[in-house]
This record gives C-alpha cells, sequence and structure tokens, in this order.
C-alpha cells in the first residue's frame, strides 16, 4: 500500500499535535483539515503543507482521495461523526475517549467491517517502560496479580488568570464526564496493557467529587458538572484488586504511583515520560527479603503524541488494528460506565462482560 491519505478533523491543540505526528510519518500524507473555523483549519493546512480545508466534515467524507480520518473533537461531537466516517469506507482514529457510552462504541463495531479503528487511550503504554514492564508480566515473574494500582494526584495551584478552560473539560454532556475520563483512562488503558488484558473487572465500587466552588474560577468552566477528583477500586474474576484515584486542583500534594503486585513480586512503574527508574522490579526472596532490580532506566523518546498515528497508519498498511482497538476500547468504556453508575448510585456495581 502507499502512504495514508490522512485528514484530521478538529483543528485545536491535540488536532495540531496529530498533524506533527502525521508530517513526520513517511507513511502518512496529510492531506486536509476541517473545522468549523475555516481560518483555524487554513493556517494548519498552510503550516503542514495539507492540499485541502473544509468547513464541513460530511464534504471531507465525500473526498475519495482520502482513506483515513483522524477526529480531535470533543466526545459528544466524536460520537456523531464516528458512524459517519466508517459509513464512507475510512479508517478511523479516535480521540480519548472514544464515546460517551459503550453502546456507542457497539454501534461503530457494527459498521466497521474492514476498517481499521484506535483509540488514542494508548498513548502511554507505547513507551518502552510499558513494553518492559508487560514483558515481566508475561514472563510470570509476578506470579498471580493481586493488585493494580494508580494514584494520580495535581494539587491546586494558583489560577492562571488568563486562561478560562474550555466548556468541554470537565462535562458530561460534552466529554462523558470529567478528570476520569480525561486523565484515568489513560491510566486504564496502560495497566491493561502492561498486564497484558488479563484482567477482567466484575464489580466496581466508586465515588467522585467536583472541585468546591472556591475553587472554579480559572480551573473548571463556570457550567461544568462534572468530577475533578475520582477514587474507584475494581474487583476482577480472578481475584486480583485493580484501583484507581485521579484528582487536580485537590488539596493533596502531587503524586503519581502506578504500580502492579503479584504473588511473588511487584513493579514500580512511571507512565508518563520521566527521569528514571522507569520500571523498578521488587521481587520476594525467601532468604534475603525483598529485592529491588531497575528494569529500566530512562523512559526514551516522548512518543505521546507521535505514536498513536504512526501505529494507525502502520496498521492500516500491514492489515491489522492499532494497540488499542475497538475491543479494548469497549473493554475500557464499560469500566468508565460502571465507574459512573457506581458514583452515582452509591452502590458497588457489576461491570457488563464485552
Amino acid at each position: 500500500m502507499n502512504s495514508v491519505r490522512l485528514g484530521i478533523i478538529g483543528c485545536g491543540f491535540i488536532g495540531r499535535m496529530h498533524a506533527v505526528a502525521a508530517s513526520r510519518d513517511p507513511n502518512v500524507d496529510l492531506v486536509a483539515f476541517a473545522d468549523v473555523d475555516r481560518d483555524r483549519a487554513r493556517a494548519l493546512a498552510n503550516e503542514f503543507g495539507a492540499r485541502k480545508v473544509y468547513k464541513s466534515p460530511a464534504r471531507m467524507l465525500a473526498n475519495p482521495d482520502i482513506d483515513a480520518v483522524v477526529l480531535a473533537l470533543t466526545a459528544s461531537v466524536r460520537s456523531k461523526l464516528a458512524p459517519q466516517v466508517l459509513r464512507k469506507g475510512k479508517h478511523l482514529l479516535i480521540e480519548k475517549p472514544p464515546a460517551i457510552n459503550a453502546r456507542q462504541i457497539r454501534k461503530l463495531m457494527e459498521l466497521q467491517g474492514d476498517r481499521v479503528v484506535g483509540c488514542c487511550s494508548a498513548r502511554f503504554s507505547f513507551f518502552d517502560g510499558a513494553r518492559i514492564a508487560r514483558e515481566i508480566v508475561d514472563s510470570g515473574a509476578l506470579g498471580a496479580l493481586r493488585v493494580v494500582r494508580c494514584r494520580g494526584l495535581s494539587a491546586v495551584s494558583a489560577a492562571t488568570v488568563d486562561w478560562t478552560p474550555p466548556p468541554w473539560r470537565v462535562s458530561h454532556a460534552l466529554n462523558g464526564g470529567g478528570y476520569l475520563v480525561n486523565w484515568g483512562i489513560y491510566d486504564l488503558d496502560y495497566l491493561m496493557h502492561v498486564t497484558g488484558w488479563q484482567l477482567i473487572p466484575e464489580t466496581v465500587l466508586a465515588q467522585t467529587w467536583p472541585i468546591t466552588d472556591d475553587l472554579r474560577e480559572g480551573r473548571v468552566h463556570p457550567d461544568s458538572d462534572a468530577e475533578n477528583h475520582v477514587i474507584v477500586m475494581i474487583r476482577c474474576t480472578n481475584g486480583a484488586v485493580l484501583t484507581l484515584e485521579r484528582g487536580e486542583a485537590v488539596s493533596i500534594p502531587d503524586e503519581d504511583v502506578w504500580q502492579v503486585t503479584g504473588e511473588r513480586g511487584s513493579l514500580r512503574l512511571q507512565m508518563t515520560p520521566s527521569r528514571g527508574p522507569i520500571v523498578l522490579h521488587d521481587h520476594a526472596d525467601p532468604e534475603t527479603g525483598l529485592q529491588s532490580t531497575v528494569a529500566l532506566e530512562d523512559s526514551g523518546p516522548d512518543v505521546q503524541h507521535t505514536m498513536p498515528v504512526s501505529d494507525f497508519a502502520a496498521a492500516i498498511r500491514e492489515g491489522r488494528q492499532p494497540q488499542t482497538d475497538l475491543t479494548k476500547a469497549l473493554a475500557l468504556q464499560t469500566i468508565l460506565d460502571a465507574i459512573y453508575k457506581s458514583a452515582r448510585s452509591g452502590q458497588s456495581v457489576r461491570v457488563r462482560r464485552t
């Protein structure tokens, strides 16, 4: 196959990041941009040498010279456009979260046919640390998994006076949720990936909290209605437990922890680009106690914005699905749906099998 002819719908910050990635990949031909703000689309087209600019996504999708489309818009808009992309026979790369609910993903699976469909929640699973961690888990060195966890907290800081947060960023209607879908979905994708997608969630107990009224200005849009702090416990069918706590603008010092614990050993991980060590392997020795080995010292190149597009294009050329395909996206979305249902009801919720 020749270069993948790509169109990008949505020309904000993340759309530009996809354009940068596409422009650096020799197997991608960046053909077109579409945005309701035609001037913004034109500016990116001029910057990256794209030949076509559209205000209407429908007109872009009607172009037979485009093989694949990236949807770099809010979830409420993506969920309406994604089926149209597949009906037009195009391959599809979806920003995270992949949908507002699992029903929408199941609809995409019905429409997929032989098209390649990927989700950008896989961003951090492309780092070397994720690969090394998965190799250790796959080797059986940890034994049966017990606890898989993330605790990612960002403390409240001085408000940025000249910045108005976009309304979609913490909105159930516009983006399917708040900080859980903004960052927690990365954690879920990453932890499921490094554990080989062997965890099958069974029940979820969750609690969410909105940002406090005295901290809203300059941190969330006044109309925002979703969480800035969430904590979750997920019991899996094999007895393992996955825990997740995510929060921003909270009254807790910054903390970033990702761990995989098994019966014979554990991993301490850095999901995001960081100075080492990136993977620490702790293993239990019956005579000398707990021993620690640095499995990876440095995170390597920052590929979080380049690999989703490159993996997507490679998948199209190679006739395979991307790292996080619709099947995996559905597994993640059923967890998100259960988390929000549990938080609303105050009860544990059974996760629907995918």
